[in-house]
């Protein structure tokens, strides 16, 4: 419930702030788990993305948010769980796994920290290996655009990229950064048609 009202809530206000367009909204699938992948530019990004779907998106957040007990709180009804961000616990990969295997959305930002899109980091490779693990499509997204007063922002949702000749093999670990080096050449491929 204080997803669904804060997500409301926040719409309205970025209708006031920014000029948002959503485009490829059709390419989220409408059941079933998926991972929905964006770029990230600023701590924005969950909230704005959070307008792309009526499905609850679930997200990994940076352990330090969890510190107050009050954001703690807070963070955990809006969907959000905890991720250290230097070392990938246990508990952070079987509550993603639970997630996708319980038919939900789950939001990763596969950079890790906010980027610049002139300065394109490596991306984590911990999202591919859980779209193999639980056969879930990753769905690449592209925000564009700077979160200034009036200024135009661009979610460009690109359809959805199965995995599926992965399925039940063992990748190296080359194997599967080249694969979340592809996905990310896909989200930043991503152009407004």
């Amino acid at each position: 419930m204080i997803y669904k009202i804060g997500r409301f809530l926040t719409y309205l206000l970025s209708l006031i702030l920014f000029r948002i367009t959503i485009t490829g909204k059709e390419n989220i699938p409408k059941s079933g788990g998926a991972l929905i992948c964006p770029n990230h530019i600023s701590n924005i990004d969950p909230v704005v993305i959070s307008f792309t779907t009526p499905r609850e998106i679930h997200y990994m957040a940076k352990a330090e948010l969890f510190k107050n007990p009050l954001l703690s709180w807070f963070f955990k009804k809006v969907n959000a769980f905890p991720v250290n961000r230097e070392k990938v616990g246990v508990e952070t990969i079987k509550t993603s796994l639970k997630i996708l295997k319980e038919d939900k959305v789950l939001g990763i930002f596969p950079e890790g920290h906010r980027v610049d899109p002139e300065d394109r980091t490596p991306p984590a490779s911990g999202f591919v290996v859980f779209a193999i693990k639980t056969k879930s499509p990753i769905v690449p997204v592209r925000i564009k655009g700077h979160y200034r007063f009036r200024s135009k922002i661009e979610i460009i949702i690109g359809k959805p990229v199965y995995l599926e000749e992965y399925y039940g093999k063992k990748l190296t670990d080359e194997e599967t950064r080249q694969l979340s080096e592809k996905i990310m050449d896909t989200v930043y491929g991503l152009e407004l048609t």
